[in-house]
């Protein structure tokens, strides 16, 4: 197996590369066609991952991650293309809401919201689900309001903002916003418009808040409003933190979203110019080219020196950061945010090795990197990333397992085995999806990536 990423190939192989795609698309979404059998096989007692505590099993009916809703956003999609796809979308979200609905604590990613994003993706699709949805929806904007008013107590009083999961897009108001965008958009009738609406504007209020506050004192130091304190794993220390899954670069996608929808809230279009300023004053280079590191802690801003250039993927490093900004250029017309939101992804794509990236899932692997750039894509015209993406989908494509139960097998150090994961975010289902965006050549039809943020 080479070191590096698969070395570009010739663009008259595209056509191939994609219907090699498309087959392993239909091959997973055969594989994952029953909720019963991907429950079985996902639940097994040594499927877990071994993190230090207690080992966790990847599979929870209610994930995103690796749960009936994130099956369903592949379907769901699918399904648009071919009609006969909906039940099995129907199927998994079913068997979602009879494994009962957990209230609190919500997140985009578990809970009733990720069985939302996953029921608004398949109505989207479809149509469909306006009962189900109305009804979560009442509890999800309650909350979402809840949690936005209390961010923004803290940040006024001074406070940094502590955890991570109070603001990112995985457990914090960054992906719940992304949802409450996606239903004021597209909910049937002005009262569901204008109470996603409603939450929406706390939360981005408390966003903007956040981002426009003064630094905070801590440790005898000056340090941004966007600290972490609380919360911290894996041996991290408290830090400020840049990749888009737990940084500040998911709220950022956030608010240049929302202001490219019209959504907007005072002092919006300034929050995100001291986010791209705080990005800017951390801005990195190397051999590669630009970047931005995964995080900053205390003993690199005493030294003036940032970490190595790490894995760059969607949850961590300069790819994710990088559609982040050009989603910030977009918003604000911004060309040379663009330009270095390019620069920072080719960079990304040149340092990519397999030392680095070791699986094929959306989180930290070649679908996520393969899921960006075709979107980096679709909004930039005269920026060629053909080349990129074959690769990329060759890479992606090779990792396919007939013999693995859901197609591809994700290893990591923490787990005692090739673990089987179907789900969305590191599992086969979040796979299929961007290669079926890039074996049909166009958009997704669905906004099964707004859960990403990368749309």
């Amino acid at each position: 197996m080479p070191s590096r990423a698969p070395t570009p190939t010739d663009r008259t192989a595209a056509p191939a590369h994609r219907t090699a795609a498309a087959r392993v698309v239909a091959g997973i979404a055969d594989r994952l066609a029953e909720p019963e059998r991907v429950a079985r096989i996902a639940g097994v007692p040594d499927n877990v991952m071994r993190y230090p505590g207690a080992p966790q099993p990847v599979w929870d009916p209610l994930l995103l991650n690796d749960g009936h809703p994130g099956v369903a956003l592949l379907f769901a999609e699918l399904a648009v293309g071919e009609p006969e796809l909906r039940g099995r979308a129907h199927a998994h979200l079913s068997a979602a809401l009879a494994a009962g609905i957990r209230l609190r604590p919500q997140s985009l990613f578990g809970g009733m919201v990720a069985l939302a994003y996953a029921g608004h993706t398949a109505a989207v699709g479809s149509g469909g689900y306006a009962t189900m949805l109305s009804g979560l929806d009442r509890h999800i904007t309650e909350q979402a309001r809840e949690r936005a008013h209390a961010d923004l107590e803290r940040t006024r009083a001074g406070e940094p903002v502590g955890a991570w999961s109070r603001y990112d897009v995985l457990g914090g108001t960054a992906g719940i916003g992304r949802y409450l965008l996606a239903r004021h958009e597209a909910a049937d009738g002005q009262a569901a418009r204008e109470t996603a609406g409603a939450a929406l504007t706390e939360v981005l209020t408390s966003l903007v808040a956040a981002a426009t506050a003064d630094d905070v004192t801590r440790h005898g130091t000056r340090l941004s409003a966007w600290w972490v304190t609380d919360g911290l794993e894996h041996g991290l220390v408290e830090h400020v933190n840049f990749g888009l899954a737990h940084g500040v670069t998911g709220p950022l996608a956030l608010l240049s979203t929302a202001w490219r929808a019209g959504v907007r809230v005072d002092r919006q279009d300034e929050a995100i110019e001291r986010i791209m300023a705080l990005l800017s004053s951390r801005r990195m280079a190397d051999a590669h080219g630009p970047r931005w590191p995964h995080l900053v802690n205390l003993a690199h801003i005493e030294s003036g020196e940032g970490p190595e250039r790490g894995r760059d993927s969607w949850c961590y490093g300069a790819a994710g950061a990088a559609r982040a900004v050009h989603l910030a250029g977009l918003a604000l017309d911004r060309a040379d945010w663009r330009a270095d939101a390019h620069a920072a992804l080719r960079g990304a794509l040149d340092a990519a090795s397999e030392e680095l990236i070791r699986d094929s899932a959306l989180c930290h692997g070649w679908a996520g990197l393969l899921q960006i750039v075709l979107r980096m894509a679709h909004d930039s015209a005269g920026e060629d990333y053909r080349a990129d993406a074959d690769r990329l989908a060759a890479r992606v494509v090779d990792g396919f397992d007939p013999e693995a139960p859901f197609g591809f097998r994700y290893a990591h150090v923490l787990a005692a085995r090739e673990l089987d994961r179907p789900g969305f975010l590191e599992g086969a289902a979040g796979i299929a999806l961007a290669l079926h965006t890039y074996a049909t050549g166009n958009a997704p039809a669905t906004p099964w990536d707004g859960a990403l943020l990368l749309s």
